[in-house]
């Protein structure tokens, strides 16, 4: 029986980026299950034509998937690096479900990284694990995407129960996002920094890609970004440009979620 696996990420266009955080992913998910095939789709449009210009061509979904149901393969499973349900998810993963399932003897998805409170349980220890050890002046900010959707207020949710995870630790850690909708924003994590007098503060994105959010909305050099922002009120910062995709415990969550998926009868 034809086997295949399909990576589904929003994509990036820095290379390094797409190597380390969607490549660790899928290197992890190779390494998981040996038997199938595995192939790598982008949901991102714009993404996708912006690297088909450089030369490099990444499928979308759909192209994907029908690719797999003219090679005949009798068993699919999606795994997504998305961070949680969102649009994307939703509109370009979700939304092919009930067209592309009859095309194959088994088909199944995957869950995003955080999908419900035992995900989020799971991913705040594991980024408390790789937590460097801070002094008793220095704290450190998670930088988030957040959505601006209005009825994904869900979302906005999170990020407030994955502070929540955080003071409960009774760690200097901070949750913000830069799409604001119901979650805490820059003004909230500055606001937190002066309250836990924070006099330095590392950066990092609480992103699976380390991506445009993280080069430029986080520690970009324009005046606008968080490392600016931040250091304009005296706080001295450190940005660290990892995205979650590149830790392997961070991997080992998405291989637990596509197990599921293939064991679901």
């Amino acid at each position: 029986m034809k086997k295949a696996i399909v990576t589904v990420s929003f994509g990036t266009s820095f290379a390094d980026a797409r190597e380390k955080d969607i490549g660790g992913i899928e290197r992890a998910l190779q390494a998981a299950f040996p038997d199938c095939d595995h192939f790598s789709a982008y949901t991102s449009d714009f993404i996708r034509r912006k690297l088909a210009k450089e030369g490099t061509a990444i499928p979308s979904l759909e192209e994907t998937l029908t690719n797999l149901a003219a090679k005949k393969y009798e068993e699919v499973y999606l795994q997504p690096t998305h961070l949680l349900r969102g649009e994307e998810f939703e509109q370009k993963v979700l939304a092919l479900r009930d067209r592309f399932a009859p095309a194959f003897f088994k088909f199944g998805i995957g869950r995003p990284l955080i999908d419900t409170k035992e995900d989020l349980r799971l991913l705040a220890e594991v980024l408390l694990q790789l937590l460097p050890p801070l002094a008793a002046d220095e704290g450190f900010v998670y930088m988030g995407h957040g959505t601006p959707r209005a009825n994904n207020s869900a979302h906005g949710k999170t990020y407030r129960e994955l502070q929540k995870l955080f003071d409960t630790f009774g760690k200097k850690v901070l949750v913000g996002t830069v799409e604001n909708e119901d979650s805490p924003d820059l003004a909230a994590v500055l606001a937190a920094i002066e309250e836990r007098g924070c006099k330095k503060v590392r950066l990092a994105p609480l992103l699976v890609v380390a991506g445009e959010h993280a080069q430029n909305d986080m520690a970009g050099p324009g005046p606008d970004s968080w490392k600016s922002r931040i250091e304009e009120r005296g706080t001295e910062v450190c940005c660290h440009l990892e995205g979650l995709g590149r830790r392997p415990e961070v991997q080992a969550l998405y291989v637990k979620h596509l197990r599921e998926a293939a064991d679901e009868k």
